[in-house]
């Protein structure tokens, strides 16, 4: 059974896939996809902190939580993962003091989606995530557009030689 969360995030089971985005389009894809996740079960792995977790609906009660402080912790939280969907919130501090671990989460990862949908999300790359992606099925990317703004054109006063104001010129 795929998971589709929000299109184009289709998640086919026993698959490890990358989402680098703006936290929107995560939050906003496991919002809208609520009545599905709380028909499976799903594991939210983070590191020192969460981006994400703060902004999920409320009513997400199936979802068991576990935080990594270093990339050991996550080996071994992946190790024990039995849910149909494993989300990883990537942070690059669990790989401080361990650069080379990258290359064996990314592997930890792979295998982990052998019995599960695994999700790794983060807002950016860096080079440990690089290395990651190395072993990932499928890498979507969004880049957040910049939202152009209009403005209204000033109406500058200036004073002549005669204290006279004239509008400012194009």
């Amino acid at each position: 059974m795929e998971l589709e969360l929000q299109p184009p995030l289709t998640l086919a089971p026993n698959t490890f896939n990358i989402l680098v985005g703006p936290d929107n389009v995560l939050v906003d894809s496991l919002n809208c996809s609520l009545k599905t996740l709380q028909r499976i079960q799903v594991l939210y792995v983070c590191g020192n902190y969460s981006r994400i977790l703060d902004k999920l609906d409320r009513r997400f009660t199936e979802l068991d939580v576990r935080r990594a402080f270093t990339a050991y912790q996550l080996l071994t939280i992946l190790k024990e993962a039995y849910q149909t969907l494993i989300i990883f919130e990537h942070d690059p501090s669990l790989f401080e003091g361990a650069s080379d671990m990258a290359e064996y989460v990314g592997q930890a990862l792979k295998e982990t989606a052998n019995g599960s949908a695994v999700l790794l999300y983060s807002p950016r790359t860096d080079p440990h995530l690089e290395e990651i992606s190395k072993s990932a099925d499928r890498v979507f990317v969004f880049n957040e557009v910049p939202k152009y703004v209009y403005k209204r054109a000033s109406k500058k006063l200036k004073t002549g030689s005669k204290g006279q104001r004239t509008l400012e010129g194009f």
